[in-house]
Parts: C-alpha cells; sequence; structure tokens
C-alpha cells in the first residue's frame, strides 16, 4: 500500500489486516490508485490533465472508503 493512500484512508489498512483472503474489487482499486497517483507526480502532464486525474483521484478514495467499510462490516459478521 503506497504512503499517499495510508495517509488519505488509514482505515483501509485495518480492513487488509483483517482478511485472509484480499478482496479482488479492493486490490484493483488500490492498484488504479498507485496509478493514478503516478500521473499526478508526472510534472509533464497539464493543468487540465492535473485537475483529471485529481478528480479520478478523488474518486477512487471515496471507491476505498465505500470497499474498506465493506470489509470491515464482513470481517466482523
Amino acid at each position: 500500500m503506497t504512503d499517499d493512500l495510508k495517509d488519505e484512508l488509514p482505515e483501509l489498512s485495518t480492513a487488509l489486516s483483517s482478511q485472509f483472503e484480499p478482496d479482488a474489487f479492493l486490490s484493483e482499486a488500490i492498484e488504479d490508485f498507485g496509478k493514478v497517483c503516478a500521473k499526478l507526480n508526472d510534472t509533464s502532464i497539464t493543468a487540465s490533465e492535473r485537475e483529471e486525474w485529481a478528480h479520478i483521484k478523488s474518486e477512487l478514495v471515496n471507491e476505498l472508503r465505500r470497499l474498506a467499510k465493506r470489509n470491515l462490516r464482513n470481517a466482523s459478521d
């Protein structure tokens, strides 16, 4: 898990550590988050591209929160 992700979603660490087998959707979203962060770190992209990638990152963070909450609920059941 990336440092960016740990900073934005500390609850995700708890959700991941409570799983015996990683959730496919969660794993894919984490991978996508890493790709988006790499794009945002690219200094050659334009301001409008940066804005689009920032929006995508925001949506991914929301999705990761939703998935983490779901996984925590499932783990406690």
